[in-house]
């Protein structure tokens, strides 16, 4: 189980590692054509998809999914999957249909709420009525997702957003080169996002044809689905407001312009979440299989890796771009964009935040106890944004937005991970001392790097590459001798074994 939950991790990080670069490679080629306005009007019409703001929406259809997959094939139970995923996808479709209904009858209005130019008003409107019809095949397509990544055939995943992403790209800038207008990029993206929930849809029914008939619900399998999606519910709308919500309110306070500006400033952090994220999305199966076979010591270790071997391998990379979000912004979008830097390394604080919930936010979820305790922290992390970003508005515009976020993630970091801690029943001290090492090692290594960009130019991609895996290797070598303990390390052992890198 381990050496699939590995090779599923690869696979998925890889994949969208490589979407994700095309995704940023394209961000500039956009503003350069048709600038930072039209920029923002694309993002808006975007957050009104699943992947944006109507994912705090969705009732966590493709988790519940996942787990109930999960389930069947640890108890080979399809009878009761079959009620299930029946029950699913009936709350996907009507929950589509009412998503669809709303946009289209809204987007005139919407326009006007989000301070579109009348230049734009017409085209605006047009993209975001077609975006409603999108979402009656991309809302139960997350339920197809979730019985993909149930059946942990991430390959098929990762492939078709691969595939949509060059798609995108590729289209966008042929746009560029044609002249063409720029909503004719947001038709290219709703149909590259279309054609990868058709790819979705094939390997679902493929997966299940043959081992799963819908059936009728009842009672029981009804309350349990929807209390587990209202938790769901519940967690993605407290933390959803700090993150997918932002460009909507950035909309209505500053218009396009201001979308356009937060949006670059806060990307690049926000991929290198989603795609350390990935480390997470084959890990679901996993710990729901391991919580129904009882197996505690193997549930607390996989807990212990997510909280100090996780972040000791993603951090630095975080912390290296941070430091240099000067040279990187020059490097990526040009000098129109470098003032903002500072606000681009700020942001990386939150991505910094939530490599140490990872694991736990994604375990947990098989524990509604834990879970319930974790959407409160978030709703106290909720308020923290909203008091800092609404004092500081005056001050900074979109980016206090920015500012509420990082301090409410900082804040509440401390416990959160201590509900975590408790929840797999770890050693406090060891875990404290752990951490703050680990801490003390980035602060220190993130300084040398800091006087060393103010010594040395780093001003293409092949220096700012060179300097932070520089940075890695030396965070990644202090943390293992100084932050690991015996038992720690040997699990890289073990893992050679398991994979044939070291000698058996």
């Amino acid at each position: 189980m381990l050496k699939q939950l590995i090779r599923n991790t690869v696979i998925s990080s890889a994949a969208f590692g490589v979407a994700a670069v095309l995704g940023l490679i394209v961000i500039p080629v956009i503003i350069r054509t048709w600038g930072v306005t039209e920029f923002g009007l694309i993002v808006l019409a975007r957050i009104l998809l699943p992947s944006g703001m109507m994912g705090l929406l969705d009732l966590g259809l493709s988790e519940v999914t996942t787990q109930a997959v999960a389930r069947a094939r640890e108890h080979r139970n399809w009878r009761r999957a079959g009620q299930q995923l029946a029950l699913l996808s009936v709350m996907a479709a009507g929950l589509g249909a009412l998503l669809a209904v709303t946009i289209w009858i809204s987007a005139p209005y919407l326009s006007i709420a989000l301070r579109v130019d009348p230049v734009h008003v017409d085209r605006f409107s047009q993209i975001l009525r077609y975006t409603a019809l999108a979402n009656l095949v991309l809302i139960p397509a997350l339920v197809w997702e979730g019985i993909v990544k149930g059946f942990e055939r991430y390959n098929v995943l990762r492939l078709a957003e691969v595939g949509s992403t060059i798609i995108y790209v590729a289209g966008t800038i042929w746009a560029s080169h044609a002249a063409a207008s720029f909503e004719v990029v947001a038709y290219i993206y709703l149909a590259s996002t279309l054609m990868r929930a058709c790819l979705v849809f094939i390997a679902a029914f493929v997966a299940v044809v043959r081992k799963v008939r819908l059936a009728m619900w009842d009672a029981p399998i009804r309350r349990e689905l929807f209390h587990r999606c209202a938790l769901f519910a519940q967690g993605k709308l407290t933390g959803g407001l700090a993150l997918p919500v932002q460009p909507f309110l950035v909309g209505l306070l500053f218009g396009p312009k201001g979308v356009g500006v937060y949006d670059t400033v806060v990307r690049l952090s926000r991929v290198s979440k989603v795609v350390i994220g990935l480390l997470t999305s084959a890990l679901l199966p996993v710990a729901s299989r391991l919580d129904e076979r009882g197996n505690a010591d193997a549930f607390q270790r996989l807990g212990e890796f997510g909280l100090v071997i996780l972040p000791m391998f993603t951090v630095p990379p975080l912390m290296a771009a941070a430091v240099l979000s000067p040279e990187i912004m020059q490097a990526w979008i040009g000098p129109q964009m470098v003032p903002y830097a500072v606000w681009m390394g700020l942001s990386f604080v939150v991505p910094i935040c939530a490599q140490y919930l990872a694991f736990g936010n994604v375990m947990f979820l098989t524990r509604t106890d834990v879970q319930s305790r974790l959407n409160r922290l978030m709703i106290y992390q909720l308020a923290i944004w909203a008091v800092v970003a609404v004092a500081t508005l005056h001050m900074f515009d979109e980016r206090a937005l920015i500012l509420g976020q990082v301090v409410g993630n900082a804040a509440i970091l401390p416990l959160q991970i201590g509900a975590v801690s408790r929840g797999l029943q770890l050693d406090s001290h060891r875990l404290l001392r752990a951490l703050l090492a680990q801490a003390v090692i980035l602060a220190v290594v993130s300084l040398l790097l800091l006087k060393l960009a103010d010594y040395v130019a780093i001003d293409s991609f092949w220096g700012l590459g060179l300097a932070i895996a520089a940075f890695c290797v030396v965070s990644w070598s202090l943390q293992y001798f100084l932050v690991l303990e015996e038992r720690q390390r040997a699990i890289f052992t073990e893992l050679g074994h398991r994979f044939g890198w070291a000698s058996t």
